[in-house]
């Protein structure tokens, strides 16, 4: 997923917006030995946001199909993943490598190019996130931040020129949330100096933190 920020100028004035967008892949374990192309071994849904704090509202969509067909499928060696007319993938290498985004919801719409500006972070234990007592729940987890954004947004019938500040994560396990689990509370922080930090934790159904 990539969270962020985007300027951009309307109407002669300054405009800071929030935006998000995140793909999920999940393997439901049902009939996997069924050679069927119609089988489910794949689902794919992602959801997508932009605030702006001039509207009072946050806007959203997301898309949700099974995988296959060319229709929503998604990379096991590179990142490189579509649902619809939704997208993200990578392209270029080294100085040139780039994260290319495009959404397109009933309200808005974005293509956004994000280019990494320093090494990826790992977290927890060299990228290995644990996440219960249990060491089975836990995921492997990297993140980029300090993403340097450029592109343009589409709103109401308007399509402005973006820059901005975005942070990306990609994160992937084979278990699901430890048990008395309920969610887990997040913040991935751009410091103004270059660095950036990454803090979360697993909390459980009466509110208190899990791990």
């Amino acid at each position: 997923y990539v969270t962020g920020w985007l300027e951009a100028i309307e109407d002669g004035k300054p405009v800071t917006m929030g935006f998000q967008v995140t793909f999920f892949r999940v393997r439901p374990g049902v009939q996997e030995n069924n050679p069927s192309r119609f089988a489910t071994s794949q689902i794919l849904f992602a959801h997508a946001a932009l605030s702006d704090p001039r509207r009072g509202r946050l806007m959203h969509a997301e898309r949700t199909a099974r995988a296959g067909f060319g229709l929503a499928q998604t990379s096991e060696s590179d990142l490189d993943v579509r649902l619809d007319d939704w997208s993200m993938r990578r392209e270029g290498a080294g100085d040139g490598e780039a994260i290319l985004a495009r959404v397109a919801g009933r309200d808005f719409a974005y293509e956004l190019r994000l280019v990494p500006t320093g090494p990826a972070l790992l977290n927890g234990q060299r990228g290995f996130s644990q996440k219960a007592p249990d060491p089975r729940h836990a995921s492997h987890y990297y993140s980029l931040p300090q993403l340097a954004v450029s592109g343009k947004l589409t709103r109401e019938g308007r399509t402005l020129a973006v820059s901005g500040r975005a942070w990306f994560d990609h994160e992937w396990s084979s278990e699901y949330l430890p048990e008395g689990a309920s969610g887990w509370d997040w913040i991935g922080i751009n410091l103004a100096d270059g660095g950036a930090l990454m803090a979360f934790r697993m909390r459980g159904k009466d509110g208190a933190a899990l791990w």
